[in-house]
């Protein structure tokens, strides 16, 4: 069915042509030029509008067919009484063409093309344009021959390359059958073309030189053409697929004073196309492509289908013999270190390689057991390469110290190489210099044994010679007869004992005036020990009244022992107050008795540390028959 409509994508003369005239003054008789717009790519190429140009690094020549289908490439149209009337003078064109490449000298390209009109059909024109009509057999089209020179870069393998070229048309065909102008073309060309990984893209712009040939208003003559391709390489380089297309216009001026035709309507055309061109085994390139029209113009077809075959062999270079890039007598594929010589201490674990001494210890690594530490100054003589071990980092190597784990330290037991001298009693006093090493010097160490305590049998924290009470635990005394002996105060068992309660306002934390004697003591105990560093202030009460009331109680008597203490000169920071309520009583709440003894103020040694498991009676020990605070 013939189109009825014709836009931008029409791609016909869309023009009513009368008589043919021509600057030869055409007869209707050879009316015609020609048609074909399809001009294809030099043979090998994988582009059909553009080239890409290839040359003896790529391959020497190529020989082959191209097969191309064109639809409605001129179709005319005619006003009558009754309306417009559209006629496919050429509605169909099935054209060959047989081509050849040759290259030169990885510079220089030859080519050839001689198309061959197969096919031809379409309506009988209208009525005073009887010399334009498709031709009714096979005719031979005008013979293009072709050079193109190789300026920078080479297409394939560069970016961006730079080359120029020119295509001279023989005029072997006709005008009559639409396959020759029956006269010389010209044209000088300019291409790039490059390739970017996968990517292969041309450009190309050309200049045809050909003799005028008017018809009605088509100003047939000189003519510019531009072509463009891009291709995405797959299938291990074999196959190329993308868009093409290019755009041709006359240059000339159009009959009749009509202006310039370069790039006016009916005078300029173009088409766009998808091919795809793939190698088979280095040696056959074959392509398809199928597009459209892309403006109206004389010889634009509404759509266009190409084949093509071509014997276009590859040059792949021989391959190489063994390499032996370092020179070290191991051919590459087998030199694990292909670029470095082996050298006169080859690696027996790597082939090619010299071996490696990566710690600089005059051991190389294939026979070091410590790789990445130097041996040192005492290298290990059961352990190549490594140093002599120090786990403890004491500067006493692991086969001579009997403590390989634990540093010497400043003071290393002379006994015992690489160990630290001990410290059995906790003392500061070194097992080696401590006379009494299973003994703690205590605060009152004995000046004249190292490590040893002063004599104290009674635990009082009174020496013995200066004890005037040796056997009995007390306290000390600015008053020789008394020191150590028993008064309101003694010390024993890790406590400072008082023989009286403390005793307090009921449920208040006020002390008491008859308390102030014993306090006052205490307080001058622990000034004359300041070898006691810290002391804890304990509060108790019996079960009566709540828990938290009892706990809050306990804790204010506390701190308020501790306040009479530091108003009696006895530093704070060697004091701490805790109130523990009914929890520790040390007799039964059931009796009156017992509940004024649980109610009590007790003093703990507890910095130095006392032995353990010791338990205070201080006041518990007290008179029971003593005045008590009935809370």
């Amino acid at each position: 069915m013939r189109r009825k409509h014709f836009g931008r994508t029409a791609l016909a003369v869309a023009t009513l042509l009368g008589a043919l005239g021509a600057g030869r003054e055409a007869s209707a008789q050879t009316a015609g030029w020609a048609l074909n717009r399809f001009e294809p790519a030099p043979v090998g190429d994988v582009f059909f509008f553009t080239d890409h140009p290839w040359y003896t690094e790529t391959r020497r020549f190529s020989v082959g067919l191209f097969g191309d289908y064109a639809r409605n490439p001129l179709v005319l149209r005619q006003d009558t009484d009754t309306g417009p009337r559209t006629v496919s003078v050429v509605s169909d064109m099935l054209t060959a063409h047989l081509a050849a490449a040759f290259a030169l000298h990885n510079r220089v390209a030859i080519t050839a093309n001689l198309p061959l009109s197969v096919y031809q059909d379409g309506d009988t024109p209208p009525s005073g344009t009887t010399g334009l009509r498709a031709a009714s057999g096979a005719a031979v089209g005008d013979l293009r021959l072709g050079a193109r020179v190789r300026l920078l870069g080479h297409a394939d393998r560069d970016a961006f390359s730079l080359h120029i070229g020119v295509n001279f048309w023989a005029p072997l065909g006709s005008q009559s059958s639409f396959t020759g102008d029956e006269n010389i073309r010209v044209e000088p060309r300019l291409l790039l073309a490059g390739r970017a990984t996968r990517v292969r893209w041309s450009a190309s712009a050309g200049f045809t030189v050909r003799s005028d040939l008017n018809a009605t208003n088509l100003a047939i003559g000189n003519e510019v053409r531009l072509g463009g391709a891009l291709g995405i390489v797959l299938a291990d380089e074999r196959l190329t697929i993308g868009p093409e297309a290019y755009v041709v216009s006359s240059v000339r001026d159009l009959p009749q004073g009509g202006g310039s035709a370069f790039f006016a309507s009916q005078q300029w055309g173009g088409e766009a196309l998808l091919s795809a061109h793939y190698n088979i085994a280095d040696t056959v390139l074959v392509g398809a492509g199928a597009g459209m029209g892309l403006e109206q113009g004389f010889g634009i077809p509404a759509a266009r289908g190409i084949l093509s075959v071509a014997y276009a062999p590859v040059n792949r270079p021989a391959p190489a013999g063994p390499v032996d890039t370092d020179g070290d007598g191991i051919f590459d594929p087998d030199d694990l270190c292909p670029t470095v010589h082996m050298g006169p201490h080859p690696d027996p674990n790597r082939r090619g390689c010299p071996a490696q001494d990566s710690d600089s210890d005059g051991v190389y690594d294939f026979e070091d057991q410590c790789v990445m530490v130097p041996q040192g100054e005492h290298p290990d003589p059961e352990r190549r390469g490594c140093p002599l071990a120090d786990r403890d980092q004491d500067g006493v190597f692991d086969p001579d110290d009997v403590c390989v784990d634990v540093p010497q330290g400043p003071h290393p037991d002379p006994e015992r190489r690489g160990c630290p001298d001990g410290d059995r009693d906790h003392d500061t006093v070194l097992d080696h210099a401590d006379q009494c090493p299973d003994v703690p010097q205590g605060i009152q160490p004995d000046p004249n044994r190292p490590g040893c305590p002063l004599p104290d049998r009674d635990h009082d924290l009174v020496p013995d010679p200066t004890d005037h009470c040796p056997d009995q635990p007390g306290a000390p005394s600015s008053d020789p007869n008394q020191n150590g002996c028993p008064t309101l105060v003694r010390i024993e068992q890790g406590h400072i004992s008082i023989l009286t309660p403390v005793f307090f306002d009921t449920d208040r934390d006020t002390i008491k005036p008859q308390s102030f004697r014993v306090l006052e003591r205490v307080a001058d105990v622990l000034r004359s020990l300041p070898q006691i560093r810290r002391v804890g202030i304990e509060g108790h009460t019996d079960n009566r009244a709540t828990h938290e009331h009892n706990m809050d109680l306990s804790q204010r008597r506390a701190v308020a022992v501790m306040r009479f203490l530091t108003q009696h000169g006895v530093e704070e920071t060697r004091l701490e107050a805790h109130g523990y309520g009914p929890d520790r009583p040390i007799a039964t709440n059931n009796t009156v008795l017992g509940r004024a003894r649980n109610r009590r103020v007790e003093f703990l040694i507890l910095d130095p540390p006392q032995d353990a498991g010791v338990q205070s009676q201080s006041a518990a020990n007290a008179d029971p028959g003593a005045p008590v605070d009935r809370r």
